[in-house]
């Protein structure tokens, strides 16, 4: 391989470069880090680079050719998902907008009543305790827990009431029953959803909850970082 073609897909910096070997995937240092945090993922299909709390457009453009609109009409196909007139289409304009950057996990019985098992789905990493997650960073982060024979509950649902007045869930990574603290893992870095993060962090905040942010740097120690916080955080 010459070295103009040293660069990576994604971004086209140059390929990183492990003990003067080029990665085979040509990722950058950044994009390497995140292939390894379990961050992004290369379809299969397409060859494409995609953050894994996504679906490759790929996918998307083989299932649903174009956005549904909001006129509906007489046809019996109905959205998958809720059941509401779909305008001949798989999805409902509301659905579409809501799950269109997700892969949900449904329940569909006797063909027409269904239940949303995971709305953010992705959960393809296994535990040593035989929980599934959705990143390699979340495993490490719960094997620790399963070695130190701590009990966490994952996404544990907690309600809000959002700035238009209306009930709301936050699903932080993970909770600390016997510690009353949550803990967020904060893997990517762009501006989107570094917002998103702060308003999140503003509402626990709000409501009075212990909550610990980790990124990917604590990821690399993560013995010394979660034993420091097992340490701050006494037993209830």
């Amino acid at each position: 391989m010459s070295n103009e073609n040293l660069v990576c897909p994604i971004c086209g910096e140059p390929t990183y470069l492990h003990f003067g070997n080029p990665r085979k995937d040509r990722l950058c240092r950044k994009h390497g880090t995140m292939e390894h945090n379990g961050e992004i993922t290369q379809c299969s299909d397409c060859g494409k680079w995609y953050q894994t709390d996504k679906i490759c457009e790929c996918k998307i453009s083989k299932t649903i050719a174009t956005e549904p609109t909001k006129e509906t009409n007489t046809s019996e196909l109905t959205c998958i998902i809720c059941g509401e007139p779909s305008n001949s289409k798989h999805f409902c304009y509301n659905c579409y907008k809501e799950y269109k950057d997700h892969s949900i996990d449904i329940r569909i019985t006797n063909c027409r009543d269904t239940e949303i098992i995971d709305k953010y789905g992705n959960k393809k990493v296994k535990t040593k305790d035989g929980r599934f997650v959705r990143s390699l960073s979340e495993k490490i982060i719960l094997d620790y827990f399963f070695d130190h024979y701590t009990r966490v509950v994952y996404e544990k649902t907690v309600p809000y009431i959002n700035e238009n007045g209306e009930n709301a869930e936050l699903h932080p990574d993970f909770y600390l029953q016997d510690y009353n603290v949550y803990i967020e893992f904060n893997g990517l870095t762009n501006k989107t959803y570094l917002k998103k993060k702060d308003y999140v962090n503003k509402i626990y905040k709000s409501k009075g909850l212990n909550v610990i942010i980790l990124d990917s740097n604590d990821i690399n120690d993560i013995e010394g970082t979660l034993d420091q916080i097992l340490d701050q955080y006494k037993k209830i």
